[in-house]
């Protein structure tokens, strides 16, 4: 049972009732954060930029299933799972891997190692990982980009395990 109020998309006030009429389905986790306007305002302009990022959304959706695992957010991962093989971006298999922060891709292993190293170390990472993203070929605009993704969902997991709200979709398979 969600510990927080969910604003139903009937029940919910401009701005939130016209944030949620552009979404052909509406995530229990904007339905906790409908509790603050200017959260949900803020998320879902947020969301609308991340097409213009130089980082792939390839990169985006495994950063996302990486930090979701890493914060234990079940409702996050099956979120990020869910849009990330219904949307062809990544497989089924590949979504493991991300939560798992490693790839047989080098590029991708290298930003699962990178986002790793942020979670783990706040931030301060090694210069080793960070010559390893630009060995990969990463730039700084990516690297931000990368840095930015991970705060953005770390936002979503903590309201989501805050809340605890239903899932929407499907619990993925555990991690072995």
């Amino acid at each position: 049972m969600c510990r927080l109020r969910l604003i139903e998309p009937d029940e919910a006030n401009s701005p939130a009732k016209e944030i949620f009429q552009k979404l052909v389905l509406v995530p229990n986790v904007l339905c906790l954060m409908a509790n603050s306007d200017t959260v949900l305002e803020t998320y879902a302009n947020h969301h609308a930029k991340l097409a213009k990022y130089k980082l792939s959304a390839r990169y985006r959706k495994a950063i996302s299933l990486a930090v979701s695992q890493f914060n234990d957010c079940p409702y996050c991962t099956a979120l990020h799972t869910a849009t990330a093989v219904d949307g062809g971006i990544l497989t089924k298999e590949e979504c493991m891997e991300a939560r798992r922060m490693n790839s047989p891709d080098p590029k991708t292993d290298a930003i699962l190692r990178f986002t790793n190293e942020v979670l783990e170390k706040r931030g301060k990472i090694d210069e080793n990982i960070l010559l390893l993203l630009k060995d990969q070929g990463f730039v700084d605009q990516e690297i931000i980009e990368a840095l930015d993704i991970i705060s953005f969902i770390t936002l979503a997991n903590y309201i989501a395990n805050v809340g605890e709200p239903e899932l929407d979709f499907l619990r993925p398979p555990p991690l072995h």
